[in-house]
């Protein structure tokens, strides 16, 4: 039996039920792949596909030379709330997207026998 915790970890298809939700993000998407870093009661916690921030001005705010332009990549994680999404589609067994369960790791003491 399927439960919702086994997409944790795990690359899944998202379909929203409006576009123009996480424009104010980056992501102008009605659809896409993500990976799920958690969940629950409000939706689901998953990983941002890229921030990037562009830095082109100086402190005092002059333009930079587009030589001396930086980006920097950041990592984030957004909530989709779950009246926001159409469907979740879970690819079990295909490579590259059911990825090891975070609650199969071996993390923490073990009690000998």
């Amino acid at each position: 039996m399927f439960k919702s915790e086994d997409i944790i970890g795990d690359i899944v298809f998202l379909s929203f039920n409006n576009e123009d939700l996480f424009k104010g993000i980056g992501l102008p998407v009605a659809a896409g792949h993500f990976l799920v870093k958690g969940y629950d009661h409000i939706g689901l916690w998953v990983q941002h596909p890229g921030i990037i921030i562009k830095k082109t001005e100086d402190k005092s705010g002059k333009p930079l030379p587009e030589d001396a332009h930086t980006e920097e990549r950041i990592d984030g994680v957004f909530l989709v709330m779950w009246n926001q999404i159409n469907t979740i589609m879970h690819y079990p067994n295909r490579d590259g997207y059911d990825l090891p369960s975070e609650f199969d790791k071996n993390i923490g003491f073990k009690k000998e026998s």
